[in-house]
């Protein structure tokens, strides 16, 4: 057992993470690195490196290059120069040309210095992308997104048509608030579903349609307010009605308002047996929401991986420990954040994409045997500091890095939050590991004032003098600005979003999109376990229910004997 050195909580090192490290560790000519143990508890690994990812802050400003105006991650005034998404992919500028300049009788790095600070004089050379935004339409108002078209505000997404408010969504259709969806149409404030249709308020779904209020359903279509239900249609509360019937109960319930449907909807879920994890189509599997998973420990929101460990957000990886938010046929990655397709051997890295053989490197696509690189979108490869190398040199040089680096404690530890070009309150962090500005500031991160300003309005209408009903809302609403009855912050009405709201009959939202994204959060199991028994049979579970929870919660045999 360990003391972190930053929460001073206790942790394990297991026998499978010291073998992991010892097949991860990195071979360079000819001689292998071994990486230490971590000095960090999981949690706070992780939440070192989602300080480095920002999806929800966005600003306007000018491009450093073309000097059009455009939305970018990076406020205007930074340090460092910032490119539009043109600008960066293009051919007008080369990241090598931005390499560290050492005094003479030096070559490469400064062995004077620690890495972390030659890297952060690096960090404010480079140009960085607004938005990391590839292959998109119409989707300025995003960041981290791909492959997406008529889409606004869902970071982390891809294959994306016409969605608003979404976060890590992939190939959803005409949807607005929602959170990890797969493959959903026509859905409305839900989380954690896949294959779904035409529902509204559902909590980790699949294959549900033209539904409302349904939580751990599969396979149901028209129902309402249901949970932990399998293969059926016209049911309210768990219980079958004709269709006639159904139709008629439905008009009277929803004659009350959305927040009393809610409250109901949330205190009859509890009343049904819970399913201690979803691991579906698992083997030797530790985590929760787990999908076609073989020998992962400790993963939660993970779908076709093997051999991994502490990893969050996953999909296609193998041999993976301590990774957030990478997508598909990544394999021997340790301590990174987010990235892309393809990345092998990517060790402390935030945002690698199609990149093998990586150390130390922010934001590198389809490059090899790199080592402390920034910012590079091109094919290169034997760079160190953005520096240009033979093989050979290569080879002889990252060696005598590695061993400066563990003399000043830096090897093995992923790059620390100060290097962060966002402040704490403007990234990923602060939505999973919330603080305050003073514990942000005790801890060491960076905190940043935020100035809202909602532009191009007529008037200012309070939250709670919309009305509830649709078709009364006239056009001139998306000429105001809406005082959030939750906050006080205001918000705007996107055109977009009104037609979707017409097109299903809903009410429009009294509640600001920031603070409707951190109810969802709420909604969703933490990315913790805790061990607990089964409340039917007794055996011993691991489950992402706090002992304390008020909900029955039942291993997977006594789970699936309730629900089938």
């Amino acid at each position: 057992m360990k003391n972190c050195k930053q929460c001073n909580n206790g942790f394990e090192i297991t026998d499978g993470d010291r073998k992991f490290l010892k097949k991860v560790s990195p071979i360079i000519g000819g001689q292998t690195f071994d990486i230490p143990e971590p000095t960090l508890c999981p949690d706070c690994r992780r939440q070192r490196r989602l300080t480095f990812r920002n999806e929800r802050s966005l600003y306007r400003r000018d491009c450093d290059l073309c000097n059009k105006s455009f939305i970018s991650i990076f406020p205007a005034g930074t340090p460092f120069p910032v490119y539009c998404s043109d600008c960066w992919w293009s051919d007008k500028w080369n990241p090598l040309e931005y390499g560290q300049d050492l005094p003479a009788g030096r070559q490469g790095f400064d062995f004077s210095r620690s890495f972390a600070e030659q890297f952060h004089e690096l960090n404010m050379k480079v140009p960085k992308s607004g938005t990391l935004i590839y292959r998109c339409e119409n989707c300025e108002y995003n960041s981290l997104q791909g492959l997406s078209r008529n889409t606004y505000m869902s970071p982390g997404s891809y294959q994306m048509e016409d969605c608003l408010y979404m976060r890590k969504g992939q190939y959803c259709k005409d949807c607005v608030d929602c959170l990890i969806c797969d493959h959903c149409e026509l859905v409305y404030e839900s989380l954690n579903s896949k294959n779904c249709y035409n529902a509204n308020y559902l909590i980790q779904c699949n294959n549900v349609s033209d539904s409302e209020y349904m939580a751990y359903c599969d396979a149901c279509k028209h129902c309402f307010m249901c949970s932990d239900l399998r293969q059926k249609e016209y049911c309210i509360q768990n219980k079958q009605y004709s269709k006639g019937e159904y139709e008629s109960k439905i008009t009277e319930l929803k004659k009350q308002s959305h927040s009393e449907l809610t409250k109901k909807f949330l205190e009859f879920a509890k009343t049904l047996p819970k399913r201690a994890a979803t691991l579906v189509n698992t083997e030797n599997c530790v985590g929760d929401r787990l999908y076609d998973c073989k020998n992962v420990f400790h993963a939660f929101d993970c779908f076709d991986c093997e051999d991994c460990r502490y990893v969050y957000d996953l999909a296609e990886g193998k041999d993976m420990m301590d990774v957030d938010i990478l997508d598909k046929q990544n394999e021997l990655c340790y301590e990174c954040g987010t990235g892309g397709d393809q990345n092998v051997r990517d060790l402390f890295c935030f945002c690698p994409v199609y990149s093998q053989d990586t150390m130390y490197c922010y934001c590198v696509w389809q490059c090899q045997n790199m080592f402390g690189c920034n910012s590079i979108s091109k094919k290169f490869s034997y760079c160190i500091l953005n520096k240009q190398y033979s093989k050979e040199e290569y080879e002889k040089l990252v060696p005598k890095i590695i061993e400066h680096m563990k003399s000043t404690g830096e090897w093995g530890e992923h790059m620390p939050a100060s290097l962060s070009l966002h402040a704490y309150n403007e990234s990923l962090a602060n939505d999973y590991f919330p603080l305050t500005k003073e514990e942000a500031l005790k801890k060491g991160f960076k905190w940043k004032t935020i100035e809202e300003k909602v532009s191009n309005v007529t008037k200012k209408i309070k939250a709670s003098q919309l009305p509830d009903d649709i078709n009364a809302i006239p056009d001139e609403v998306l000429d105001c600005a809406i005082e959030c009855e939750e906050t006080g912050r205001l918000f705007r009405i996107q055109p977009q979003e009104l037609k979707f709201y017409r097109k299903k009959s809903l009410p429009i939202p009294h509640v600001h999109p920031d603070a409707r994204h951190h109810k969802r959060l709420h909604l969703q199991n933490p990315n913790k376990l805790y061990n607990r028994k089964c409340d039917k049979c007794q055996t011993d579970i691991q489950t992402t229910y706090a002992p304390e929870r008020p909900e029955t919660v039942y291993c997977e045999a006594c789970y699936l004997k309730e629900v089938y």
